[in-house]
């Protein structure tokens, strides 16, 4: 996929998540909370990540386990870094939430699709994603995001934290 397509399908992630918040009405008991769901979240941090194909020193993960693959890689390999937000592949045709890497060069990699699809997202802190896996006393197939009603929604409530953030200048 050429950097022209990948922006363009970037852009279609993002026109889709930002018509996914203006089609859904504030729930009052809500209205106090900083992002009323996860697709706000993700515009107001994330971005385009242009992918690469998965480098052959890593092994592709299980289908249609995308958290499970990228979290257990990530906590084995320290340069590499954990996303979360929305994806796009070929063979869905809709942006779907999902979890990705990034290698040490920025680059989007993706161990559990056969090819690389159009990424965006929010890279998070391999340190944070580690306490919130351990406070939540369980590592499987759960979405950093929309797994977090485990902890009474407070990244809707609160937004994500300050050591949520990957540094990616290394």
């Amino acid at each position: 996929m050429d950097t022209l397509t990948q922006t363009i399908s970037g852009e279609q992630i993002k026109c889709y998540l930002e018509s996914v918040v203006a089609a859904m009405e504030v729930p009052p008991a809500r209205a106090h909370w900083k992002y009323q769901r996860y697709e706000e979240l993700v515009l107001d941090y994330g971005f385009i990540m242009e992918p690469q194909p998965l480098p052959e020193t890593i092994e592709p993960g299980a289908p249609q386990f995308c958290y499970w693959n990228c979290q257990q890689l990530v906590l084995a390999d320290s340069s590499l870094t954990y996303a979360e937000g929305y994806a796009l592949h070929a063979a869905v045709g809709f942006p779907i939430s999902h979890a990705w890497l990034l290698a040490p060069d920025g680059y989007a990699i993706d161990p559990t699709w056969d090819s690389p699809g159009c990424y965006f997202g929010v890279p998070l802190a391999t340190a944070w994603v580690e306490s919130v896996l351990e406070a939540r006393h369980r590592i499987d197939n759960l979405s950093i995001f929309d797994g977090n009603y485990i902890e009474r929604f407070s990244l809707l409530k609160d937004g994500l934290p300050v050591d949520a953030f990957a540094n990616l200048l290394r």
